[in-house]
């Protein structure tokens, strides 16, 4: 056999292992990814809040995946700017068959209306629900101007 037909036999092999490794992390990473829950989109009067996964146990295809998160602090959320008593609307990638909403104070959670408070100053929130897939919380913050 010739030095150029080897060269190209091995020329395959290393292109077939590329490509085969590439499909494979992309079907890991694809795997990953789906074992976390969706973001939903979340906005306070005329602003969309940057919304952080907080604690879940989310499966998908046989395989599942628990995170416990602690509730968060103003220093660990981006607030947007608010005006007084603006309304909460949360939207979720599917409806959840239970949905919970929350106000976070001093590290507690207390059941709120999905509306901003009147008084000016910071407010953490924590929402959430069940799927098919799962359970998962989500946390965001505001800040009330005057």
């Amino acid at each position: 056999m010739s030095v150029l037909k080897r060269k190209g036999r091995w020329v395959w092999v290393i292109g077939l292992l590329l490509v085969g490794g590439g499909l494979l992390a992309m079907s890991f990473w694809k795997a990953e990814s789906s074992l976390r829950p969706p973001l939903p989109t979340v906005r306070v009067g005329s602003v969309t809040a940057e919304v952080r996964q907080s604690t879940f146990c989310w499966s998908d295809q046989g395989q599942g995946v628990c995170e416990d998160h602690g509730l968060p602090g103003a220093d660990d959320l981006q607030l947007v700017p608010v005006k007084p008593g603006a309304e909460i609307d949360v939207t979720f990638h599917a409806e959840p068959s239970n949905f919970s909403f929350n106000q976070i104070v001093d590290g507690e959670l207390v059941p709120s209306e999905q509306v901003v408070p009147d008084e000016p100053g910071v407010y953490l929130f924590e929402t959430g629900g069940d799927w098919a897939q799962g359970d998962s919380r989500y946390v965001f913050g505001v800040k009330v101007e005057e």
